[in-house]
C-alpha cells in the first residue's frame, strides 16, 4: 500500500475545495482512478494536510497539476504493515459511528427505510461502536479517547445534475489497540472501518506504541 500526504496552501482555491468532502475525494481519485479502495482523512492545522492511503502509487501530477491547492509537492511513501498477535499499537481513527434503522421503525414505512443508518450521538454510544467495530476486525482496544467531532457536508450531483446533500458525523479515536487476528486488522486497514468512505471517514492509522 502507499501513504500520502498532502499539505494545503491557504488560497481560496484550497478552502473552497475542502468545503465538499465529496469534490476532495473525485479529485484525489484522478491520482489513482483504478484504485479499489482509496481511503483519506482531512487533518487540521497551522497548514491543512490530507493523509491519502491507496493500493496503487498515486500519480499525484494528474490530479494537482493544473490545480494549485498544494503548498508543497506531495510526499509518498510505499509501507507494509507489521502486524502480529499480541502487538500493541497507537491508532486514530476518524470514522462515521452509525447504527441500522430497527426493523420496528423499518415496518413502519413498509420497509423502505430497513437499509437507512442514523448516527450515533451519545459519546458512550460511539465508544460502544468503536468495541464492535474492533471484534469484527481483529484488535481491541486497550484505550481510546474522542479527540474532536464534526459534522460533513457533501453534495453529490448525478447524471440528470441533481445536487443531493449528505451529512454525516465524523468523529476522531485517538488510543491504544492489541491485535488480535492479524489477516483482519490487514483487510481493514486495505478497506477501512465503518460507513462514508467516500467523505473522508474509515481511514485507520497505525503506529509504534
Amino acid at each position: 500500500m502507499y501513504l500520502s500526504r498532502l499539505t494545503l496552501n491557504r488560497s481560496r482555491l484550497a478552502y473552497s475545495w475542502l468545503t465538499n468532502p465529496y469534490r476532495i475525494h473525485q479529485r484525489l481519485k484522478m491520482a489513482c482512478p483504478d484504485d479499489p479502495r482509496l481511503l483519506y482523512r482531512v487533518e487540521a492545522g497551522e497548514n491543512t494536510r490530507i493523509l491519502v492511503q491507496s493500493i496503487q502509487p498515486p500519480d499525484w501530477d494528474a490530479a494537482f497539476g493544473d490545480f494549485l491547492v498544494l503548498d508543497r509537492p506531495p510526499e509518498c511513501k510505499e509501507f507494509e504493515p507489521c502486524l502480529q498477535a499480541g502487538r500493541q499499537l497507537r491508532f486514530r481513527l476518524v470514522a462515521n459511528p452509525t447504527a441500522r434503522i430497527s426493523a420496528w421503525e423499518a415496518e413502519k414505512h413498509n420497509g423502505e427505510v430497513r437499509k437507512r443508518r442514523y448516527a450515533l450521538l451519545k459519546g458512550e454510544q460511539q465508544m460502544e461502536w468503536l468495541a464492535r467495530q474492533a471484534s469484527r476486525h481483529g484488535f481491541r482496544v486497550l484505550d481510546a479517547s474522542r479527540t474532536s467531532a464534526s459534522w460533513l457536508q457533501g453534495k453529490k450531483t448525478d447524471q440528470k445534475g441533481t445536487a443531493d446533500t449528505i451529512q454525516v458525523l465524523a468523529v476522531q479515536f485517538d488510543g491504544l489497540l492489541v491485535v488480535t487476528d492479524p489477516a483482519r486488522l490487514a483487510e481493514a486497514l486495505a478497506g477501512g472501518i465503518g460507513p462514508a468512505k467516500g467523505l473522508g471517514c474509515g481511514l485507520l492509522s497505525l503506529a509504534r506504541a
